[in-house]
């Protein structure tokens, strides 16, 4: 009876550690396949202009196709890279540039992974085309907002490819702006595409996750007339980690693109430290950094924060609306 007894008792103990090691394992699981938070930028916010709504503009829709009148056909032949196509419309050639996204340039991380996706989704196929608010962009190119028909129903492709992180919404106050940018912002948060933690490598260092640094201030309308004012134009980074991090040949740039700059050696920030970009020659702190520029950098209408390694990595991501 006894050792029946002690079988029974070491069964049921042998029961109790296997559920346990499968709960620690469910939790180890689990938390190395959630998804990364949302920078709190963009979540809800006392400041209104770094707040836009996720909500209904960033849940799932079936796009439908627009009316007939407004509607143009072509064939595609060409990728040119993640954003711009060579395309048959109405037996001629033409270029579109793909209106209200931005995708790496061939040259830069992800360039040319977004140009071959795009390439495999869309050569040889026909496209649906729908004019925005400007027909041509300053390189003479038709700006376009695409559809795609499949077996499934029709594509939005303009919105598929923020969604998947091979390109980045601009806020031009297109129709589409505010479910961009919230297409942006997932993508983003779940690491697709050009945003993944070492997409562009890991060089630099091995680690789980973006340092912890963040957007602490930006003043993108300062008063009076904007070329007037770029020495109170800044923004403002902030070390809220643990550990000392270099930005030492980062770039920073806006969501256009048009705007880059490069960090200098020793731009060092300890856990607490700060430092602050300022558009013009002058202003800021002692220590800030000068990006003199002769045109303000940051769009009143909106705009995107993005600083990367120097491997291409996105390690800030900050966007605010303008509103």
């Amino acid at each position: 009876m006894r050792r029946v007894r002690w079988n029974s008792l070491y069964r049921c103990a042998m029961r109790r550690r296997i559920i346990l090691l499968v709960s620690v394992i469910a939790l180890v699981a689990a938390a190395c396949t959630s998804t990364r938070p949302l920078p709190p930028e963009f979540e809800e916010s006392t400041t209104s202009t770094t707040t836009i709504p996720l909500g209904e503009s960033a849940t799932t829709t079936t796009p439908t196709l627009p009316p007939a009148e407004d509607r143009e056909i072509g064939t595609v032949t060409a990728v040119t890279d993640g954003d711009t196509l060579a395309m048959l419309l109405d037996g001629s050639e033409v270029i579109v540039r793909l209106d209200g996204i931005n995708a790496p340039e061939l040259d830069e991380c992800w360039g040319p992974e977004a140009s071959a996706l795009l390439s495999s989704l869309i050569t040889n196929r026909e496209l649906v085309l729908v004019a925005g608010e400007t027909d041509l962009d300053q390189f003479g190119r038709l700006l376009r907002y695409a559809y795609l028909e499949t077996d499934t129903g029709v594509e939005f492709l303009n919105a598929t490819l923020v969604a998947d992180g091979n390109a980045l919404a601009v806020q031009n106050s297109g129709p589409f702006q505010s479910e961009l940018k919230a297409l942006e912002a997932r993508a983003y948060q779940s690491g697709k595409g050009m945003w993944g933690t070492i997409v562009c490598g890991d060089d630099e260092a091995i680690r789980a996750d973006r340092p912890v640094v963040r957007v602490g201030e930006i003043q993108f309308d300062p008063p009076g007339p904007d070329d007037d004012a770029l020495d109170q134009e800044y923004v403002t980074f902030i070390n809220e980690g643990y550990g000392r991090v270099s930005f030492s040949g980062w770039t920073i740039r806006d969501e256009s693109s048009s705007n880059r700059l490069t960090f200098p050696k020793n731009t060092v920030l300890a856990p607490g430290d700060s430092v602050t970009v300022v558009t013009g020659c002058s202003g800021g702190p002692p220590d800030s950094i000068k990006w003199c520029s002769d045109t303000p950098v940051w769009s009143n209408g909106g705009d995107t924060v993005i600083v990367s390694d120097t491997l291409g990595n996105a390690v800030i991501w900050y966007t605010y609306s303008g509103e």
